[in-house]
């Protein structure tokens, strides 16, 4: 029972939202796992939109619900609060289902007034918590958009916090400034990602590590523009198991998938770890 929150400082693309829904899709195919997709932002659905799209009809065990009706999502939920009647099983019958009891997503708010999304971010934390009871994963797309005591709430309940950083130096420099101000980012239970990766880029993961002086070197998901392709569908459950078909080619999808996995082993092993009370 894990709680995994992703959050970047940064202004601009970092890719944090599909790389999410990478690594979810990814770990819910490989293992046995029941994970939630947490997402949090105001007013920008790119996180759902992997995962479905109306044209998509399929059934069986990679069945995506598409025609549900989850509308009331995470408004449904706050309003349930006050009755104290909100638990992992009802958390998951306000989420969608993408992958059948391996991968479900909880939607951001669909309200357009931003002072409503404002205080409904105040329980983001509480039903991260509430459905941390249920799942084996809840994975957590963190908006910037939110207060920062909304912020502080579910970063101090996670049990890792993924930093998406861009392979930039501005963004490099802008997280050296980040630890200097707040001294929770230098906890050993946070962890950094390269989103949208390029390895051929002079800011790899291992250069990033180096001017950062960091042990660790930071997680990526690469660039793939096959994957991309299938997120802006919402095709990317088909996507994996399509390119689980020509592993072991040399190729550009095999390199992502690989280089996909060693980042969900990373979250694994420092789940592990967490549990064992050694970070």
């Amino acid at each position: 029972m894990s709680i995994i929150t992703f959050v970047s400082e940064d202004m601009k693309e970092t890719g944090q939202s599909m790389s999410i829904a990478a690594i979810a899709t990814a770990m819910a195919i490989e293992h046995n796992y029941k994970i939630l997709v947490f997402s949090t932002d105001f007013m920008d659905t790119t996180l759902e939109n992997c995962f479905w799209n109306a044209n998509n009809t399929k059934t069986g065990l990679f069945a995506r619900a598409n025609r549900l009706d989850v509308s009331n999502g995470i408004e449904g939920l706050v309003r349930t609060l006050a009755s104290n009647r909100v638990s992992g099983e009802v958390i998951k019958s306000y989420s969608k289902p993408v992958l059948q009891d391996r991968l479900d997503v909880l939607q951001s708010p669909k309200t357009p007034d931003y002072k409503i999304y404002l205080n409904l971010a105040e329980n983001f934390a509480q039903l991260a918590e509430i459905a941390n009871s249920f799942y084996d994963i809840v994975l957590v797309d963190l908006s910037g958009k939110i207060t920062k005591e909304s912020k502080e709430k579910m970063l101090n309940i996670s049990d890792l916090v993924v930093v998406s950083l861009k392979q930039s130096m501005s963004s490099i420099i802008n997280f050296i400034k980040l630890k200097t101000a707040n001294n929770f980012y230098n906890k050993k239970n946070v962890l950094l990602m390269l989103g949208r990766y390029n390895p051929n880029s002079k800011y790899s993961n291992k250069n990033v590590a180096r001017f950062l002086k960091e042990k660790n070197i930071p997680m990526v998901v690469p660039y793939n523009v096959l994957f991309s392709d299938e997120c802006s569908e919402g095709r990317i459950v088909d996507y994996f198991l399509k390119v689980q078909k020509i592993q072991g080619y040399d190729n550009k999808d095999t390199f992502f998938v690989n280089q996909l996995r060693g980042t969900s082993q990373m979250l694994e092993y420092k789940m592990q770890e967490k549990r064992n009370g050694l970070i």
